[in-house]
């Protein structure tokens, strides 16, 4: 009976302790990582050997195109951090597209 109890009671303290351990998770934030970032220098066109051409948008991007990119690294300090990390000068980021799987392709010149 009184391994019962112990068991009951340890049970019960690791269901306390998992459910601390997942709330200081929680407010730690997202690590800044580079996995989900891709970097595509367009000087470099693909286009000249065997890869695919780059959209219009990107190897000549508008005003608005490269003001919104650089918009979009302001509100978000860990595609800032990632693309720091990777030795991109911030100011050559021209355009930044989403991929399918929620990583971020960012064009720079």
């Amino acid at each position: 009976m009184k391994k019962a109890i112990a068991l009951a009671a340890l049970i019960s303290a690791s269901a306390f302790a998992a459910g601390a351990s997942a709330q200081t998770m929680d407010m730690q934030g997202p690590a800044t990582s580079t996995a989900g970032v891709t970097v595509v220098d367009v000087t470099n066109d693909p286009s000249s050997g065997n890869g695919s051409r780059l959209p219009q948008s990107v190897s000549n991007p508008s005003p608005d195109v490269i003001q919104n990119a650089q918009a979009e690294l302001q509100s978000d300090p860990g595609l800032a951090d990632a693309l720091t990390m990777q030795n991109v000068e911030l100011a050559n980021v021209i355009a930044i597209q989403t991929a399918a799987d929620g990583g971020k392709v960012v064009y720079i010149r």
